[in-house]
């Protein structure tokens, strides 16, 4: 289950990195921010752009691709690069230390927390006197049955 995330604690997080970093604090930025936090789901920026459009917001593509690259730099988002060209981002907060299992023929995204990986990590970095950050394991394959699969558009 995903953590429950403060839009307000996202709010102050980003408010206090575009000041540190010297960055304008906009409305529109923090307004990409709250679109950010009501999905639910792993999305690109267009997909973030079109549902932003979809309730009467403007604001440019540049503004969104920006945005988004600032939110990744300072912690809020999770950039992924699954199977297709285009990036993918998710709340970093909502799920920490999770992995992904990606399907190659419909795109979709099944996550997963699996301990007995955790200890894997930990044994590694044991052994190589490396000090863990974060990790990220993607394994791609087909759905069960792709025929029948809700997600193959």
């Amino acid at each position: 289950m995903a953590n429950p995330v403060s839009i307000e604690q996202l709010k102050m997080d980003f408010a206090d990195f575009l000041k540190q970093k010297m960055y304008r604090n906009t409305q529109e930025r923090f307004l990409v921010l709250e679109h950010i936090a009501s999905l639910d789901r792993h999305f690109s920026a267009d997909e973030l752009y079109f549902h932003i459009h979809s309730t009467g917001a403007r604001i440019s593509r540049a503004t969104i691709y920006s945005t988004l690259d600032l939110l990744t730099k300072c912690g809020i988002l999770t950039k992924h690069r699954f199977q297709s060209e285009s990036a993918h981002f998710e709340l970093s907060a909502r799920k920490p230390n999770h992995d992904h299992l990606i399907c190659v023929e419909c795109g979709h995204i099944i996550e997963f927390n699996v301990d007995t990986l955790h200890a894997i990590e930990q044994d590694v970095c044991n052994q190589f006197e490396f000090t863990p950050m974060k990790h990220s394991l993607q394994i791609f394959g087909v759905c069960k049955d792709i025929n029948t699969c809700e997600y193959n558009k």
